[in-house]
């Protein structure tokens, strides 16, 4: 894992927030307007570099892993279940999976097992193994060591614009123009 990267990573992607809400304030301030409409964005972020608190609310649009396709998880439960599944298809991490079946367990339920009944919100990861959705998936994945840094997820955010009545501010086409190519298009999957 190359922490400087990662951090080089998470770095972008903080400016790129902070860029967004400080254009908008700008924006505010030199129009005057103190209302805001909220629009949709379409943001990538790296799980290593991301917090989940930073996606609560936020909708989900794909997964990647490594450099490669874009592949569409519209829940949070399909991410989990893409993410597991694709783990689990590495044989050492199948292997840990199997062994910590029926050994993970949570205050009132199983976590990881083979068996969707004693699970609330059961995601099929193979055959006989099953994670409780309700669980976080980020533990699990360091709880089994699990090195996630080339996992991206693409997600729908909200972002904050002034209203639309207010006067055209020349500024604003540059950061505008700069900000739609740091956004991914969304792709047909």
């Amino acid at each position: 894992m190359n922490y400087e990267q990662l951090i080089e990573e998470l770095r972008e992607e903080m400016l790129q927030l902070v860029n967004t809400k400080c254009d908008a304030l700008l924006q505010m301030y030199r129009s005057g307007e103190q209302h805001t409409n909220v629009k949709d964005t379409i943001r990538e972020s790296s799980l290593i570099t991301v917090s989940p608190a930073e996606l609560k609310g936020k909708r989900p649009l794909a997964v990647q892993f490594a450099p490669g396709e874009w592949i569409e998880t519209p829940t949070w439960r399909k991410v989990a279940q893409k993410i597991l599944q694709t783990c689990n298809e590495q044989p050492d991490i199948h292997e840990r999976f199997m062994e910590m079946c029926g050994k993970v367990a949570g205050r009132w339920r199983t976590i990881l097992g083979s068996s969707p009944e004693e699970m609330d919100v059961p995601i099929k990861v193979d055959e006989e193994l099953y994670f409780e959705g309700k669980f976080d998936t980020e533990a699990m994945l360091n709880m089994l060591g699990v090195d996630y840094s080339s996992i991206k997820i693409r997600y729908m955010a909200k972002v904050q614009e002034a209203a639309k009545n207010i006067d055209h501010v020349p500024e604003q086409d540059a950061l505008e123009h700069e900000e739609q190519e740091q956004h991914a298009t969304v792709q047909t999957m």
